[in-house]
């Protein structure tokens, strides 16, 4: 686990924090220079106030870093009314707000810095985790624990951003055989190379099937493939369920009580497109009552047209959809592409 702490050196208390962290900490310690941080999953952000530190933040965030923030106090009421405030005082408090908005998570370390930010409401995303350093209610092992179990939270949402294109396709060619069900539908080509694939990736591929709804349509793919994952090691607990992982304000896993091609098109225009509308919307297409002078009819209809073109157009690329299964020729346009960024952010914070 690589993680990154960011805090200021003038800082005595907290330099101690984050000192503690790191020598009961199974990742490796890293120097503040953000010079060796562009790699790092997760850049664990101390206090709030350092004009570097929160630039910096921002900056590795920008490049796709995942932001945990401890404020450290420095979010309280009274702290903030304390600052004389100016033009450059102003521009922080910008950036912090910034900062905490794109934060997976807050860690406050205490009940009253905890309704504090509740209060802030600026992320609903708030751990509480004691700070050894100034209570007894908790040993420096365990806060190194307990924010370890925050950090991997975070590598456990949102898990498509870490897939390769390899297990990304191998994910197309399960959900493919688990919606056929049958192996011989997915085509020699098509075929997924697995033995080079780590338990982490796996962990993530079914992460992510679980948090999308579909787990049940992949594990299929899988008995349907005859692919053993390596279930029920440390790294990859079997069910995923159980998995704690961060979500998007309101976010809820996406369901239907349809299985009517128009209608799953509907939703997914209505809402948000997902994965789980992809895998029901290739399943309608397959159905052997399927037919296509209806379901285009029904399509100019509704105006729906050339929206579901780019959803037969997403339908090949994600489902390995044949042409023989699509009513329409796809569209690939800019609005095509606007849709594959749907897709692709679902689950982003």
């Amino acid at each position: 686990m690589n993680v990154v702490h960011l805090y200021p050196d003038n800082d005595e208390l907290i330099a101690q924090h984050v000192a503690m962290l790191q020598v009961h900490a199974s990742h490796p310690k890293h120097e503040t220079d953000t010079n060796v941080m562009q790699d790092s999953p997760i850049v664990h952000v101390h206090g709030c106030w350092n004009r570097r530190i929160v630039r910096q933040a921002l900056h590795l965030h920008r490049q796709g870093a995942r932001i945990v923030l401890s404020p450290h106090g420095h979010l309280e009421p009274w702290i903030i009314s304390q600052q004389r405030m100016t033009e450059k005082t102003a521009k922080i408090l910008l950036w912090q707000k910034r900062l905490v908005q794109n934060a997976y998570v807050l860690i406050a370390h205490g009940k009253m810095e905890t309704e504090a930010l509740q209060a802030l409401a600026w992320n609903p995303r708030i751990e509480t985790i004691s700070n050894a350093l100034i209570s007894n209610t908790i040993t420096q092992e365990a806060m190194a624990r307990q924010t370890e179990t925050i950090y991997q939270k975070v590598l456990d949402s949102n898990t498509i951003e870490h897939m390769d294109e390899t297990v990304q396709h191998l994910m197309s060619v399960l959900l493919k055989a688990g919606i056929t069900g049958d192996r011989h539908w997915v085509e020699d080509d098509d075929s997924p190379s697995t033995p080079n694939i780590p338990p982490l990736s796996w962990r993530n591929l079914l992460l992510y099937a679980d948090h999308l709804n579909i787990r049940n349509i992949l594990d299929k793919g899988l008995r349907v493939m005859d692919i053993n994952p390596p279930f029920g090691t440390d790294i990859l607990p079997l069910n995923t369920q159980q998995i704690p992982a961060y979500f998007p304000t309101n976010y809820n896993k996406p369901s239907l009580s349809t299985t009517d091609a128009i209608e799953i098109a509907e939703d997914a225009q209505k809402h948000q497109l997902t994965m789980f509308h992809l895998v029901a919307l290739a399943h309608a297409l397959r159905r052997p009552d399927a037919n296509d002078e209806k379901i285009a009819e029904a399509l100019s209809g509704k105006r729906l047209t050339r929206y579901f073109q780019r959803l037969l157009q997403i339908l090949q690329e994600q489902m390995l959809q044949e042409e023989g299964f699509m009513p329409l020729p796809p569209i690939d346009d800019r609005k095509t592409q606007r849709l594959r960024k749907e897709v692709a952010s679902i689950l982003r914070i």
